[in-house]
């Protein structure tokens, strides 16, 4: 199991990788990739990573074309589309995963296993299952039932049963990016994320601390929005869909009496999502379960972030004290 990196390539050398927070395509230069022509919109359209591969997102008003046809909604990318822009063309590329060992002085992501044990990962992928090729062996664990991969700083993983990040659950084929002392369950067995990463210190001394979001920034698109969070000094970022976006706005910027990191009301998130439409608390409890999944990719616990109150009734974003607060 070796997932792949997408990117958005232009007609010279160079190329974006695409991400869970996309790369926004217009006019303006606060734009990831930045048009020349008066014909595209400000922010004309959105490549974003989603659990299946690139998507789209059209934003403007005039049309993106997909491999010579207009694209009036969200579609799925494959491998080769190309994006005509008035003049500019994007190409749709994939980077097969391969292994391969960091660079010198890079630092090394730590596993401890099961029993307690330290395990460094040379090289990425890095398989672990109960298969005598995995890299690490687990007793009783499907063979290759996580694959790791270094990314970016970051730490990904793919998983290929069923399993638990804290409270948040991964279906097989789901990937998810981890944190520094994060743990991976399969039945009664996990292994745990000990240090590593851009920000590691050569430590592997246990990290048992709970992060909570000190910076919480969301920048509205002409559909759904960019939101960025920032935990421990490291930012997290991911494009959110209409709804979605519009389930975290009401959450960090509330009516009054209510407060950002206070718990809002249903009947207060029902009608700020949906309008007047008539929908029920099912519909809310299944956005929920949709935007946790979402962030739980980026490596945060969704359902840790996003909490319900005791038996129901309210939703609150977790905030720390004093935590800054930014819609866009």
């Amino acid at each position: 199991m070796s997932a792949s990196t997408w990117w958005l390539k232009g007609e010279s050398s160079l190329a974006k990788r695409i991400t869970p927070a996309g790369l926004v395509v217009g006019r303006s230069p606060h734009c990831d990739v930045v048009l020349r022509s008066e014909q595209a919109s400000r922010r004309h359209a959105l490549v974003y990573l989603d659990t299946r591969g690139p998507r789209l997102v059209p934003l403007g008003t005039n049309p993106t074309i997909v491999n010579g046809e207009p694209v009036a909604s969200d579609r799925e990318l494959v491998e080769g589309d190309s994006l005509d822009l008035y003049g500019t063309t994007l190409e749709v590329a994939k980077q097969p995963g391969e292994r391969v060992s960091p660079a010198a002085g890079t630092p090394v992501w730590v596993l401890e296993g099961p029993g307690g044990g330290l395990f460094g990962m040379a090289h990425s992928p890095f398989l672990v299952g109960g298969s005598p090729e995995d890299d690490l062996h687990v007793e009783g664990w499907p063979d290759g039932a996580l694959c790791f991969r270094a990314r970016d700083g970051g730490l990904e993983v793919e998983v290929s049963v069923p399993v638990s990040i804290g409270s948040t659950e991964l279906d097989a084929g789901e990937s998810a990016m981890m944190r520094r002392g994060q743990a991976i369950s399969i039945g009664d067995s996990s292994v745990r994320v000990v240090t590593g990463g851009e920000l590691a210190s050569g430590s592997t001394a246990s990290l048992e601390r709970s992060d909570k979001v000190t910076h919480a920034r969301l920048e509205f698109l002409p559909r759904g929005g960019r939101l960025h969070l920032t935990l421990a000094g490291e930012e997290h970022s991911i494009y959110l869909t209409d709804r979605r976006c519009d389930l975290i706005a009401v959450l960090l910027q509330p009516p009054e009496p209510f407060a950002a990191g206070d718990a809002i009301e249903d009947d207060v998130v029902l009608s700020r999502v949906w309008g007047k439409k008539r929908v029920d608390r099912t519909h809310l409890n299944v956005l929920l379960h949709r935007v946790r999944k979402d962030l739980s990719r980026i490596g945060l616990d969704g359902p840790a972030l996003i909490v319900r109150t005791e038996g129901g009734g309210a939703t609150r974003f977790v905030l720390a004290h004093g935590a800054e607060v930014v819609l866009e």
